[in-house]
């Protein structure tokens, strides 16, 4: 049955009718859209009504990179959010949960942030005994790129002086060669899959799977990319389909070289099995989170050197700990001093994106630092196919011209700005580089679509665009200014944009005759409203392919 909405603000994100006053739906799809009058004789006598009460409508909110599988895989995702002060709390904390959780198995605890910690670091191995000492542990931080684990966990993975570091991270070791429980970037992902599959029956997993879409639901997301699907994944959607809150798209994991013969050769529209899990691509990661690959000529090097006294001097340890992260800076071949970890070289890049384009995959690129940015255009160049370049957090004007030369659409993250913001901004960056330079790349044509990576990041996508507007970290600091967004430009960003990185452009993320009934109605326009505030506004109804979800 018809239903036509009307008496508010309707904002449609299409350019060519921006704000309507009726948007009629019927069978999950947007049957007409424009005056009240042309919209109520499109849908027919037989429609309801629903009134909008002077509140505003809008396209649903796209998450076009988030994870929900990791979520639904555990019990205590984001287990810190009122995050301890010290690694002594963050101890006594994990011992509560552990004597209040019955289980005999692995305990997963995610959440942590080491550079909220006075001491700027994870826990030890030797350290996490003294609060769960007769179990395995697995501490995983809010990024998944870095985790620790206890003397239990290191023998239940058989992990010793004799274990082998993974390409593109490693074990932490003592002076004996001994690991000390924490483990960096692929490490981490490598331990967090098997302790993630000892411990997440298909049932549990379902059944949080479905609680969180509800979750997005209420904060008005009816659509969203999961970009860390592992091969058993696809089942798994397939059964929690029917009772998902929101359109789920699949970026699957899995042989750094598209090895996997488990892999489908399969694009969004060519799967029918799936569809509201349909499968979008394949996800490549090149560098790391916190250890990125950041890229500096000699200059800029001894800019950021000059600057490091003050960073310590204003936050102490924890500077240091981060300048550490990445390492000592390394001179190669382009004349360029970078640091950080790489996960796949440029060749291995290179052949690894052309196995995905071959299997009719759309690549998801990892490139957090600026240096792996430059590597991931080098290895698209000429394939003339769509291509998501994920993060992109470090760019500067020259790079933004390149990546919108090639056509990639970028997925940023600007909640990282709200929640993230104290990290990130300890030390500093040499000019021309910014962080999250969302006005630069904009400004040279790039396709910028805005994302949770949830759950390292805040849901909330109306937290992310005041984020993108104000550029305000939680502490009050503006990092940046002059790369902030206009509240439309953001957005677009969560709608019409984030919809095209997911391939679904002019087909969800705009309120269009013929798109997807995928609606969210807020208590106040975000256009109209104090930019400080508009992660204050409520969600008052979400509808996902037509059905209320929230």
């Amino acid at each position: 049955m018809s239903t036509v909405f009307s008496g508010g603000t309707i904002r449609t994100m299409d350019p060519v009718h921006p704000v309507v006053d009726a948007v009629a739906i019927d069978g999950g799809v947007i049957t007409a859209v424009g005056d009240a009058d042309t919209v109520r004789a499109a849908a027919g006598p037989g429609a309801t009504h629903h009134d909008l009460a002077g509140r505003t409508l809008l396209p649903g909110f796209v998450d076009p990179h988030h994870h929900l599988y990791l979520v639904a895989g555990d019990r205590y995702t984001r287990a810190f959010d009122d995050h301890p002060a010290r690694l002594r709390d963050l101890l006594d904390r994990i011992a509560a949960i552990a004597r209040a959780d019955t289980g005999t198995g692995w305990l997963r605890l995610h959440g942590v942030r080491p550079l909220l910690l006075a001491e700027g670091r994870l826990p030890t191995a030797a350290e996490l005994d003294t609060a769960c000492p007769n179990r395995p542990l697995h501490l995983l931080s809010v990024s998944y790129h870095e985790s620790t684990i206890n003397s239990a966990g290191l023998s239940a993975l058989g992990y010793g002086t004799a274990t082998p570091d993974p390409g593109g991270g490693h074990l932490e070791r003592d002076r004996r060669g001994r690991p000390t429980g924490v483990l960096v970037e692929q490490a981490s992902f490598i331990a967090e899959s098997l302790t993630r599959r000892a411990t997440t029956g298909d049932a549990d997993w379902v059944e949080r799977a479905t609680a969180h879409s509800r979750l997005l639901a209420r904060h008005g997301i009816t659509r969203i990319a999961d970009l860390a699907v592992p091969p058993e994944g696809a089942g798994r959607y397939a059964r929690a389909a029917p009772d998902l809150a929101v359109t789920v798209h699949r970026w699957h994991v899995g042989a750094a070289e598209i090895g996997d013969p488990t892999m489908p050769d399969l694009d969004p529209d060519q799967d029918p099995g799936h569809p509201r899990t349909p499968l979008g691509g394949f996800k490549l990661l090149i560098d790391g989170g916190e250890r990125c690959d950041l890229c500096l000529t000699g200059r800029q090097l001894l800019r950021s050197a000059a600057g490091m006294p003050l960073a310590v001097l204003r936050h102490g340890r924890r500077a240091l700990a981060l300048s550490r992260r990445g390492g000592t800076p390394v001179r190669r071949p382009d004349g360029r001093w970078h640091n950080g970890l790489r996960v796949l070289d440029r060749d291995r890049l290179t052949t690894a994106v052309r196995a995905a384009v071959a299997r009719g995959l759309t690549p998801a690129l990892h490139a957090v630092g600026n240096g792996a940015v430059t590597d991931a255009l080098d290895a698209v160049n000429g394939l003339g196919v769509p291509v998501r370049i994920e993060h992109a957090m470090i760019c500067d004007p020259a790079t933004a011209r390149r990546l919108a030369d090639s056509g990639a659409h970028v997925v940023a993250q600007p909640s990282f700005l709200y929640d993230l913001g104290a990290e990130l901004t300890m030390l500093p960056l040499p000019a021309p580089l910014r962080l999250i330079p969302l006005r630069t790349m904009l400004d040279a044509g790039v396709p910028v679509a805005a994302s949770s990576d949830y759950p390292a990041g805040t849901l909330s996508p109306l937290a992310g665009i005041q984020a993108a507007v104000t550029r305000r970290v939680a502490g009050g600091t503006v990092v940046h200014p002059e790369e902030g967004l206009t509240v439309e430009q953001a957005l677009a960003a969560y709608t019409r944009d984030a919809a095209a990185a997911l391939g679904m452009a002019g087909r969800a993320g705009v309120l269009r005759t013929g798109s997807a009934a995928d609606l969210v109605e807020l208590d106040r326009d975000p256009v109209r409203a104090n930019p400080e505030r508009i992660a204050g506004i409520r969600v008052t109804g979400t509808w996902c392919a037509g059905r209320r979800t929230a």
